[in-house]
């Protein structure tokens, strides 16, 4: 999947601007605040109807604008999204309205790479779960269906556990047995798939990070949310009356980790910062290469800021990788240097600078 073309409309600080990127490597240079990281901004608004810099979608309309408006062309679709200022969001896929966006992310299947993306291993355990099911979400079917009833399972018991705690009225035994073997059954099944998920996605993170930085070798483990000898069911039972004292579910799969260690040691702890974003690029290569195995579609890949905390030689093995996947690239930095000798001759690339929130193409 690539974009065709790309139109903007009231987008922070771009002016308005319409052109066809190149299928493979798009290479957007310029100066500090010029507009670089809002076009990957709204490539990303279009996949997720959401910033990746801000959880205030108001703050991506244009100063002195009531909307932004982004449009693009896929092939055989066409995807526009409306956002106002008052907080109104339209999308329209092919001529027809959607009512929410998941649909979007099948059709967009973005990954990205910038400055934040440190916190998928510095970060809370909310960042690693998110991370493992966008890919369980795009190879299992069933998963997001599955994981929606978990969270009214969840939501209810949170609910008996708040109520129970500020009446004298106990919950009955019976109520308590119909949601907790409905929670168990649930969880098991998005434990199972998580599971599996990792187990076809570390040989291939792995052959990534040795191609990246054969000097690292880093352990990947997956924590369920509850002891792993543990029965969920029999936990949920015995749990009760200690989960009532909090009055929240502690235990689970909304408490899954990922955890990353090199050496035994957190990675976080003991690698550089440019070891650690090696770590999470293959990460994110690893899971777009699984993808593309299931789907038989590429990612598109944003890269933000490529030559921050990378010598040349990392950029160019990061940049070949990337080649590799035949995916779409959009990458930035401040300088055209940084960036336009790390690919092959033949690869198909754009190069554009934008100045003032001007797109030029060069």
């Amino acid at each position: 999947m690539a974009i065709d073309y790309l139109m903007l409309q009231g987008m922070r600080n771009l002016a308005s601007l319409s052109f066809s990127p190149s299928p493979q490597i798009n290479l957007i240079y310029g100066a500090n605040g010029s507009g670089k990281t809002s076009l990957l901004e709204s490539i990303h608004f279009l996949a997720y109807c959401k910033s990746f810099r801000t959880h205030k979608s108001k703050f991506l309309v244009q100063h002195g604008q009531d909307s932004l408006t982004a449009f693009c062309k896929l092939p055989g679709q066409q995807l526009g999204i409306e956002r106002s200022l008052k907080g109104e969001r339209r999308i329209k896929l092919n001529g027809q309205w959607l009512n929410n966006a998941a649909q979007l992310a099948s059709l967009l299947p973005v990954q990205l790479l910038d400055p934040t993306m440190f916190k998928l291993l510095e970060g809370s355990p909310q960042f690693r779960r998110e991370y493992l099911d966008w890919g369980v979400f795009h190879v299992e079917h069933d998963f997001i269906s599955i994981w929606r009833q978990f969270k009214i399972a969840h939501k209810t018991r949170n609910a008996l556990l708040k109520q129970g705690s500020k009446s004298s009225v106990a919950i009955s035994e019976t109520e308590r047995q119909i949601w907790h073997e409905s929670l168990a059954k649930l969880a098991n099944q998005i434990t199972v798939m998580r599971k599996t998920y990792l187990t076809e996605l570390k040989p291939i993170f792995d052959d990534y990070m040795s191609r990246l930085n054969s000097s690292v070798e880093v352990s990947m483990a997956f924590y369920q949310g509850w002891g792993k000898d543990k029965d969920y069911l029999q936990l949920l039972n015995e749990g009760w009356f200690s989960d009532l004292k909090q009055g929240f579910t502690q235990q689970g799969p909304q408490r899954a980790d990922l955890r990353l260690k090199v050496n035994g040691m957190p990675a976080v702890e003991v690698l550089s910062r440019g070891q650690q974003k090696m770590v999470v690029c293959a990460l994110k290569l690893a899971q777009a290469k699984l993808y593309q195995q299931a789907t038989k579609k590429p990612c598109i890949f944003l890269v933000d800021d490529l030559a921050a905390e990378l010598d040349i030689n990392h950029r160019k093995a990061l940049c070949s990788l990337l080649e590799e996947l035949e995916c779409q690239v959009f990458v930035t930095a401040v300088e055209a240097a940084q960036i336009a000798d790390c690919w092959s001759p033949l690869s198909n690339v754009k190069k554009f600078h934008v100045e003032h929130g001007n797109l030029i193409p060069e």
